[in-house]
């Protein structure tokens, strides 16, 4: 809901701007956290399992190193005889810690001295392919374990070939070892990563050679579940970190490492949840964080719109109070610099305009837009303070009604354009007569009234009466060439002191009228209010006039 004042619009506008600000840096912050959480991460446990990796390479190499010495003792030894073999071999140091089984095979795969091969060497040199391929390259061999083979037990077998002074291959030596059961993994084992992560190896063909589940070694990866994209890769040779599912599809950290020149994988599997789990909290709070700085945020602008705008309440407040005439103009302000300053001067040039308007307004609604004069709102406004003020003041008035003699036959005949220009040149002239003091107003159609103050006596009234004649006589100019004689019927009522009411007034005014316009127009007729009246006979030219009784 939007809040209808302008303090709550710019406090929740404030709030909403800080609030969006807040949470785009924190998720800009988080998104370049989590990033850089991510590579922390994965660059450690490639470094981790880089190191464990180097350290199966050295144990590989210390076991071929370890038969290669052999191998050189024994092509120095001048018989080659199964007792002289089994005694070499059994007086050697550190091939029973090496090795779980060793046996030393002639070319055509007996066995020359030690033992019988023992349950580790047994699957492995059951195919006589590992002995036929040492003997034609007279290279030492890495044998990886057969899949699903030694009821589940990962067994690699190293073959090094006993070479004569002549070059040829006559025994061959072989060293097998589980590693499961020796120390093959353990430091790589220790190494795990986190809590809940594990490592484990494969070779390039995919057979599991290391799982923390020993139920799986020796089995073929990818046959309880399609191997990840990145394992496929990394038995193809490449080396490094990436994030994905593992085995069991839970999102995890894998990374993935090449084992020297064995051909083997070593890889770890370090589930997202706990790999990132830092960075998970660090969200948490940050967004906790965010949110209440929001709130601050809304709360601090708040108060800051509180402050500012006060003196926009206080003109606010005066503003009404002008409008209420409580308060004069001047409370405004009007002398500040700033935007409440440019407000008040604005409202009150509005103000004066206002007043200018409706002051225009009101003397339009008074005035006869045709001909300027009063019109009859005005004279029912104005005769009954006119008639209170002589009361007052202990002086008489006189009411004149006045009309057009034959205005419809000008209107008929001219048109009404015609009409209205007669109207206004009647009511120009009736100004250019009467006094200052004197009101004159158009009441409707060609009918005019005129008001004279202190016009006591009868005289007076007829002198008056005759200018008025005097001017209207003259040829009227309507334009097109045209001019027109008009003339005009007059009934004046005058009253000394004590003034009769306004409706008598207007009553005898009116009668005087009428009796003039019986006499034939063009004339007056006086009504001295508690005397006979005086009429003046219609006269048609050279201001020449009968009065009489």
């Amino acid at each position: 809901m939007i809040p209808k004042t302008l303090k709550g619009r710019l406090t929740a506008a404030v709030t909403a701007l800080v609030a969006a600000a807040c949470m785009l840096v924190t998720a800009v912050a988080l998104e370049v956290a989590y990033r850089e959480m991510k590579e922390s991460t994965g660059r450690q446990q490639y470094a981790l399992l880089t190191s464990a990796a180097a350290h199966l390479a050295f144990e590989l190499d210390a076991k071929r190193t370890l038969l290669r010495t052999l191998a050189e003792e024994m092509a120095q030894q001048p018989t080659t005889g199964g007792a002289r073999i089994q005694d070499m071999l059994a007086h050697h140091p550190g091939l029973r810690q090496a090795f779980a089984d060793l046996v030393v095979l002639d070319t055509a795969g007996r066995i020359a001295g030690l033992q019988q091969p023992g349950y580790f060497l047994r699957s492995q040199l059951a195919d006589s392919s590992c002995l036929r391929e040492t003997v034609q390259t007279g290279a030492a061999l890495t044998l990886q374990p057969p899949a699903g083979t030694a009821n589940g037990r990962a067994v690699v077998v190293l073959t090094q070939p006993v070479v004569d002074a002549h070059g040829r291959t006559v025994l061959v030596l072989c060293g097998g070892t589980s590693l499961e059961d020796s120390s093959f993994f353990s430091q790589a084992a220790r190494l795990r990563p986190g809590a809940t992560g594990y490592l484990f190896a494969l070779t390039r063909s995919g057979t599991l050679l290391y799982h923390p589940d020993r139920g799986r070694h020796a089995l073929k990866a990818g046959d309880e579940a399609p191997l990840p994209a990145m394992a496929r890769a990394a038995m193809q040779g490449w080396d490094g970190w990436t994030f994905g599912k593992d085995a069991q599809g839970t999102p995890s950290l894998l990374t993935y490492k090449q084992v020297g020149s064995s051909g083997w994988v070593l890889a770890s599997a370090f589930p997202a949840d706990e790999a990132l789990a830092g960075i998970s909290r660090a969200r948490h709070h940050a967004w906790t964080w965010a949110a209440i700085l929001a709130v601050c945020a809304g709360v601090v602008g708040w108060a800051t719109m509180v402050v500012l705008l006060r003196p926009l309440r206080a003109l606010r407040r005066h503003v009404h109070a002008v409008e209420r005439e409580e308060a004069d103009i001047g409370v405004l302000e009007l002398e500040r610099d700033d935007e409440i300053g440019a407000l008040g001067r604005a409202f009150h040039s509005l103000s004066v305009k206002r007043q200018i308007a409706e002051q225009q307004l009101k003397e339009l609604s008074l005035t006869d837009t045709l001909t300027g004069l009063g019109n009859r709102r005005q004279f029912d406004h104005e005769v009954a303070l006119l008639i209170e003020q002589a009361a007052r003041y202990r002086y008489g008035l006189a009411v004149a009604f006045l009309d057009v003699d034959c205005f419809k036959s000008i209107n008929d005949t001219y048109g009404h354009a015609a009409g209205d220009a007669v109207l206004k040149e009647f009511a120009r002239r009736l100004r250019t007569v009467t006094r200052p003091t004197d009101r004159s107003y158009r009441l409707a159609g060609d009918e005019f009234v005129i008001v004279s103050e202190r016009l006591e006596s009868g005289e007076n009234a007829r002198r008056f009466a005759a200018k008025i004649l005097r001017a209207i006589r003259r040829p009227f100019d309507i334009g097109g060439g045209i001019s027109l004689p008009v003339t005009t019927s007059i009934g004046v009522a005058v009253a000394r002191f004590p003034v009769a009411p306004v409706g008598d007034l207007l009553q005898h005014a009116d009668a005087a009228l009428y009796q003039t316009k019986r006499s034939g127009r063009d004339g007056y007729t006086i009504k001295e209010l508690g005397m006979p009246a005086f009429a003046a006979a219609p006269t048609r030219r050279a201001g020449l006039r009968t009065v009489g009784q």
